[in-house]
């Protein structure tokens, strides 16, 4: 009776270990599969011919490139930097899902999804909240997507998440 009570533990154990590796192994795999993220690399025509002319186009800072805004989906798309042919960063205003979270759940609430962050705290220089994410394989010290929640206060609701394509510019 003692022995086979022992195989069964064994048994049990090892397919929840076999569970759990594949569980690993699938959240991995799931960030390019998000309906989201499946945005990078789309040319500006694709978009447009995806969702109709922009609500907004804008110029962005920094690298330089452009931004265009659709309202009614909660999200821009960013073609930045030199090369400005593809998606390669996205701003997600409330309402918008991805990985399971909504933005306008606060950090509590997304942590409780996706887990400890690599950093939450106060930022001086954007004079808000922040919380930092990074997906995919890291490489120098980044992942291949990294995305940046912002709010009010740290236990306010999210305002915005940016995404950033990382792996784009190595």
């Amino acid at each position: 009776m003692k022995n086979k009570f022992l195989i069964w533990l064994n048994i049990i154990l090892f397919l929840g270990a076999l569970l759990l590796v594949f569980e690993i192994q699938e959240k991995g795999a799931d960030i390019y599969d998000d309906p989201v993220l499946q945005h990078f690399g789309l040319s500006r025509e694709e978009i447009i011919g995806r969702y109709g002319e922009p609500d907004l186009r804008g110029e962005i800072g920094g690298p330089g490139g452009e931004a265009l805004f659709y309202e009614d989906i909660k999200i821009s798309f960013i073609f930045a930097g030199d090369r400005r042919e593809v998606v390669n960063n996205l701003e997600l205003y409330p309402g918008k899902e991805f990985l399971g979270v909504k933005v306008g759940m606060d950090f509590d609430e997304i942590t409780s999804v996706l887990g400890t962050p690599r950093a939450r705290g106060y930022d001086p220089y954007k004079k808000d909240y922040t919380m930092l994410y990074y997906f995919g394989e890291e490489e120098d010290g980044m992942g291949d997507v990294e995305v940046w929640f912002s709010a009010a206060k740290d236990t306010a609701p999210t305002d915005k998440a940016q995404i950033f394509w990382k792996k784009y510019w190595r």
